[in-house]
């Protein structure tokens, strides 16, 4: 028999359990069919990928997946075939304009630029960093003897947001005089440094400490990388780029619950093992990073015109692109001449002058709070506790056969919960320049607060009972797909769009800076109010807030798709 914290036989004797082997099997090829919208999703516009991929689906298991581009050769073949041909159609339609100006890309490309990948790498940490410590906390308390120790525990878990706090802080006179990608190197190298630390943790002081350096690489990767993604995205396809970050922290979350699983299955629960893998994503992003080309924007405000142009053309891939340098120029000589007659050195107003601007404080106000109901929703205290909630509502009920041990139940739930969430993230980026983002808001915050009830009424039900389980894992991932669809990419995403040039730093770090600090809040208050009141009452205070959101969303959240960073600060 298991205990909670008791010994065990090794783990690796899960393996010789042929319906285990199967689960993972059919974990990997959900991953496969996962893989495959992530590619159709970005290869087609307006989002009608999926409708190709739905009939793939069935001879998916028969053939290898064909290449987008076979498919474009051929939806060319014949004149009267591509009439017909809804492929072709699309096409036809994403050459038209979509909004914005005449420099935005005129048709879209498989993938995101390689410019975007490389950036969102860092994103990719801030998810392992923020997800690892779910599963390293079942056996980190025990190995540290925490288990009487609850504020300790609370502050191994936020020391990583406290350290966000102040990364957000300290950020933006960097990316005014620096600008976006030093600070993006300088992360990655916060990030390795963390990992080497966390792997060799002998206290809970050590681990804090880690924690805490990676925390402040968090809070700089969360200002600078929605900000260098929008500031060169093309205005076509800002949205759907801009929801790349966001995947990022979602597969890094992603990738440590498997991380963690697979060492539980294999070497038992070494939680050292768990953070210090974080050093191999962490050197990915340093070598991502290294020949990422500044942002034309920040370059222009510099008086760089010419490196501008330069970046610009390496950016787009082409060698036209003066419309698009000449609104850059146009803007940026605008923003100079307000901050000679506000008499500012910089080129980039402080945050107190942004206050005195009636439009961008009513803009910082509207962002300010979308980041307050994107925590208040319970978001991350669902992420940080799901195994423990999970545990709570009985799983071990649903994974009996394949896993007995609580932990290893807790775990294996809580990556089938999350899986769903990255191809929603895909489903986002399609969405995004289509629905907009106060639509996606109006439509999708509504689905978190009905997920949370479900939630809520599983712990109605005895314990035990596989039906509350089985409710408590779809309410989950209901939550978790809406989450993403909504609340998780936009708030970040309209915190880069919609301040004007000389206030976008400022406004960016100070939207940044509140997520944090609402994050801190909520993961230092949770595992107390939980205690008090109960893991129910909790779920249904994130689902009034979900409400709350709603209306505030229709009374003040103003719609960006189709614009041009320069259209929007007008």
């Amino acid at each position: 028999e298991f205990r909670e914290f008791g010994p065990s036989p090794h783990p690796s004797s899960y393996l010789r359990r042929p319906r285990l082997v199967m689960k993972m099997k059919v974990i990997a090829h959900l991953l496969l069919a996962s893989s495959l919208l992530i590619t159709d999703a970005f290869s087609l516009p307006s989002g009608i990928g999926t409708s190709r991929l739905s009939s793939r689906l069935p001879s998916m298991a028969k053939s290898s997946p064909v290449p987008p581009s076979s498919y474009s050769s051929s939806s060319s073949s014949s004149s009267s075939s591509n009439l017909s041909n809804p492929l072709y159609t699309s096409q036809m339609v994403s050459s038209m304009p979509r909004g914005g100006t005449a420099s935005a890309s005129k048709s879209v490309s498989s993938l995101p630029p390689t410019y975007v990948l490389k950036s969102s790498t860092s994103s990719l940490l801030h998810g392992y960093d923020t997800g690892v410590i779910a599963g390293a906390l079942l056996y980190l308390v025990p190995a540290l003897s925490l288990q009487s120790s609850p504020f300790t525990v609370g502050l191994i878990v936020t020391s990583c947001t406290l350290g966000a706090i102040l990364g957000s802080i300290v950020t933006p006179s960097y990316l005014e005089s620096k600008g976006r990608v030093p600070v993006l190197r300088v992360s990655s190298v916060m990030f390795f440094l963390s990992a080497l630390l966390s792997g060799y943790s002998p206290t809970a002081a050590y681990l804090v400490l880690a924690r805490f350096l990676a925390g402040i690489a968090m809070g700089a990767v969360s200002a600078t990388v929605p900000l260098y993604v929008s500031e060169t995205s093309p205005t076509a396809e800002r949205g759907r780029y801009a929801t790349v970050p966001q995947l990022m922290i979602s597969s890094g979350i992603l990738m440590s619950y498997f991380v963690d699983l697979a060492i539980l299955l294999l070497v038992g629960g070494r939680w050292r093992v768990m953070l210090g893998m974080a050093a191999s994503p962490a050197v990915i992003m340093m070598l991502a990073c290294w020949r990422l080309k500044e942002s034309p924007r920040w370059l222009a405000m510099k008086g760089r015109a010419e490196e501008a142009e330069d970046n610009l053309r390496a950016l787009r891939k082409r060698d036209d692109v003066s419309v698009e340098m000449a609104e850059i120029k146009a803007s940026v000589a605008e923003q100079k001449a307000k901050a000679m007659s506000s008499s500012s050195s910089s080129d980039s107003a402080p945050l107190s002058e942004l206050l005195k601007d009636k439009v961008a404080s009513r803009r910082l106000f509207t962002v300010v709070v979308l980041q307050a109901f994107q925590q208040l929703s319970g978001i991350n205290a669902i992420v940080y506790f799901t195994p423990l909630i999970l545990r709570e509502a009985g799983v071990s009920a649903l994974t009996a056969r394949v896993v007995s041990d609580p932990n290893g139940a807790s775990m294996l739930s809580t990556i089938l919960a999350y899986a769903p969430k990255i191809p929603s993230l895909f489903l986002a980026g399609v969405l995004m320049d289509r629905m907009g983002r106060k639509s996606l808001l109006r439509s999708f915050v509504p689905m978190m607060g009905v997920s949370l009830v479900t939630l809520a009424c599983a712990f109605k039900l005895p314990q035990g009972n596989v039906v509350r389980a089985g409710m408590a894992v779809a309410g989950v991932m209901a939550y978790g797909v809406a989450f993403c669809l909504s609340l998780g990419p936009i708030p970040s995403i309209l915190s880069s769009e919609v301040f004007p040039p000389r206030f976008r730093d400022a406004g960016m770090s100070t939207s940044i800076f509140f997520q944090w600090t609402f994050n801190a809040a909520l993961t230092l208050v949770f595992p107390w109010v939980r205690g008090r009141v109960g893991t129910e009452a909790c779920l249904w205070g994130f689902a009034a807030m979900c409400g709350a959101c709603w209306w505030f969303t229709g009374a003040f959240v103003e719609e960006t798709k189709g614009k041009s960073l320069e259209e929007i600060a007008g």
